[in-house]
């Protein structure tokens, strides 16, 4: 069963273990996915990958709505675990839009590259855990950019393009609420450690500036993709951009004398030690899922 609560008036966070989903022994991330009602109308925030959709609808039922009621799916970006049950829920809900930034909408309607570029980064396999990535019909499909908005009933949601873990990566902006569904451009809790988190064609430049664009709609609430809400917002966007930024400085500064991955993740271990002493620590390994992202960006901007 996932776990539901209203976190603020009229959105529901609906959190799913997906190791429990999929039956697999490994633990994999936790799938977060909003149901927002407004004035009898709805709309889902992420979908999180194919095979929990039947627990998302499930979720929605038991919660007093119909699936086939759902005015549409926002998705924050394309990745697997935010977007990749859009196809199937979308055949199953065929009156919904499905909205996606404009850079990763014609990959919903034809997802090969989707599906190979998913392949390389969680294995030949990945359907087995992740179920697959069906393509969303393309007259279901609604390209948006910034500034755009999307009335729902009383609310208004606004499209905030925040590149930087990804090319294609937008937030939405919930007028009712002063809440932002931040999708990876925020990061994950605690919040005295967090990173924007790092994927193949992270750019920290535009990670930054994207910070700093969400932090001047100073929200009230930060609703996460991947488990829990902040409304320490101030706090967040703060220590957020210092370690990001600081995790670029570390590494590149490790880059421009010729250290490898190893003294990297010393350097990163060190400096994350530090930030909450005694409380939390991030084991060296787990640096190596960020260090070649911040490294690829470097070289791509020619200064490595």
């Amino acid at each position: 069963m996932p776990h539901v609560s209203e976190v603020a008036d009229g959105i529901y966070q609906i959190e799913i273990d997906e190791a429990k989903t999929s039956g697999t022994a490994e633990p994999l991330r936790c799938s977060t996915v909003y149901l927002i009602v407004a004035d009898g109308q709805t709309a889902l925030i992420e979908t999180g990958p194919a095979v929990v959709a039947p627990v998302v609808l499930g979720t929605i039922r038991r919660l007093g709505h119909d699936p086939s009621r759902l005015s549409y799916i926002l998705l924050t970006h394309i990745h697997l675990d935010h977007a990749g049950g859009a196809g199937t829920l979308a055949h199953q809900c065929p009156q919904l839009q499905v909205l996606v930034h404009q850079r990763g909408a014609r990959h919903l309607v034809e997802p090969s590259r989707l599906i190979e570029g998913t392949r390389q980064a969680f294995g030949e396999r990945f359907e087995d855990e992740y179920g697959p990535i069906v393509p969303v019909p393309e007259w279901q499909v609604r390209a948006v950019d910034d500034g755009e908005v999307i009335p729902l009933g009383e609310r208004e949601l606004r499209i905030i393009y925040a590149p930087g873990h990804a090319p294609h990566h937008m937030c939405i902006y919930d007028t009712k609420s002063q809440g932002i569904f931040s999708g990876d451009a925020l990061g994950t809790p605690p919040i005295e450690s967090n990173i924007v988190l790092t994927v193949a064609g992270f750019d920290l430049d535009s990670a930054l500036e994207s910070i700093d664009k969400l932090s001047q709609l100073n929200p009230k609430v930060v609703f996460f993709s991947h488990g829990g809400v902040s409304r320490e917002t101030a706090r967040l966007m703060q220590s957020l951009r210092a370690n990001t930024k600081a995790y670029g400085d570390i590494i590149l500064g490790a880059l421009k004398v010729g250290e490898g991955k190893e003294q990297m993740a010393r350097r990163l271990g060190a400096y994350h030690s530090k930030l909450i002493p005694g409380e939390y620590h991030l084991e060296e390994h787990r640096f190596e899922h960020i260090i070649p992202w911040y490294v690829a960006h470097f070289k791509r901007k020619g200064v490595a």
